[in-house]
């Protein structure tokens, strides 16, 4: 989207953006806190989480090739064997693929695309997983609003909604690029 602008005319497009997107949370911030309604409250909190999902969209939109020390995208031990599996990764797969969700980023899926887009997708899977970082990280700030205000329940339905739209994301972008380095190792070095 901005990829072709020189960097000052990219900085000065990413603050205009990041504070639209600032006037427009804090509005659903002090709407949330104003609201008595559990249900209404909720999807506040769900609308919040999608649109600081814009912090790393749009980022990344700016700066698609940057990322974070490469030690940060390595296996840890505790990522082998059945982990990703009993934190549920496959069932948000599963509701991920089956859902409307799926066309959210087309870019992420390997079904019928060529051997030579492994590298194309290996990489994709870092920038996913490097946007939902920064959108999680935004979330955090407005969660921790809501524990200062004494907030509780607001924050835990952000923090339900910030789950599902952020870590989940990461664990699966993560669980399917150590999946791909695994079997293709040698086609990605």
């Amino acid at each position: 989207m901005l990829l072709k602008f020189n960097l000052p005319t990219k900085f000065f497009a990413l603050l205009v953006i990041y504070t639209i997107v600032f006037f427009i949370e804090q509005f659903l911030y002090q709407r949330s806190l104003s609201e008595n309604s559990f249900s209404i409250g909720a999807g506040l909190c769900i609308v919040q989480a999608v649109v600081l999902m814009l912090f790393g969209f749009f980022f990344f939109q700016t700066f698609k090739y940057v990322r974070l020390p490469l030690r940060y995208y390595r296996q840890r031990e505790f990522e082998k064997g059945n982990f990703f599996n009993y934190l549920g990764v496959n069932q948000f797969q599963f509701i991920l693929v089956n859902s409307f969700m799926r066309y959210a980023n087309p870019r992420v899926y390997l079904k019928g695309r060529k051997r030579e887009y492994l590298k194309i997708y290996h990489e994709e899977t870092k920038q996913s997983e490097t946007s939902h970082l920064v959108s999680l990280l935004s979330a955090l700030v407005v969660q921790c609003l809501y524990l200062f205000n004494g907030e509780l329940v607001l924050f835990i339905y952000l923090t339900i909604a910030t789950v599902f739209f952020n870590v989940y994301p990461i664990l699966l972008q993560r669980r399917n690029r150590f999946s791909i380095e695994s079997r293709f190792g040698a086609i990605l070095n």
